[in-house]
């Protein structure tokens, strides 16, 4: 799929299975300040490419990027998707900082919260990005990398309303040459297995790990 806007680059697809309307919303940042959905009805063919997200609508940001967006229902926002991402923020402590936002449907009427829910300095670090949603015995957290090369989580309550950080949930072996990041989980066969990026930035390859 190519954008209908002309942008100097496209970047971290991420795609939903939408039940409801029977299409599948590729979402993705081009530019850095820019995120869009994209919809199709057979998984290879996508259209009618939106913007959603810009630095425009989150206060002090430069930078709004590496979205993700989940089925999670928050109390007291009429939501049914959550979106997570990474914003430049121009409010110190720290600088790259992860930030939500909810919608009805996914495609349209969203809203984003103004405020950082996770700050990078709970971490001990300048800068986090690219965080998943995870839902574990009875609450939410968000998985994400720093600055550091390691992965961090963080629990923030099945509303949002929370920032408790745990500290590091996985770091480098030898294999991933210092730095991991962007997580990504899922689940095959009852195996619950991590998608990760390994080694330098721009020099970096795909890797898996599996639970155990």
């Amino acid at each position: 799929m190519l954008p209908t806007t002309t942008v100097s680059h496209v970047s971290s697809p991420h795609v939903v299975w939408d039940a409801p309307t029977r299409q599948f919303y590729l979402y993705f940042h081009g530019e850095n300040h820019t995120t869009r959905v994209a919809r199709s009805t057979d998984g290879i063919h996508f259209t009618n490419e939106t913007p959603i997200l810009s630095t425009n609508l989150v206060p002090d940001t430069t930078e709004t990027s590496y979205a993700r967006v989940f089925e999670h229902p928050v109390a007291g926002k009429g939501n049914r998707y959550v979106m997570v991402f990474m914003g430049a923020h121009t409010v110190r402590p720290g600088t790259r900082k992860i930030f939500w936002g909810w919608s009805p449907n996914g495609w349209n009427g969203w809203q984003f919260a103004p405020n950082p829910l996770v700050s990078p300095s709970g971490d001990g670090l300048t800068d986090i990005s690219a965080p998943h949603l995870l839902k574990r015995n009875g609450t939410a957290y968000l998985a994400y990398h720093g600055s550091s090369g390691n992965m961090y989580l963080t629990e923030v309550g099945n509303n949002f309303d929370r920032e408790v950080h745990l500290g590091v949930f996985h770091r480098p072996i030898a294999s991933d040459n210092g730095r991991v990041a962007s997580p990504t989980f899922g689940t095959d066969g009852g195996v619950e297995y991590l998608l990760y990026e390994a080694g330098p930035r721009l020099d970096a390859r795909i890797c898996v790990a599996r639970a155990v």
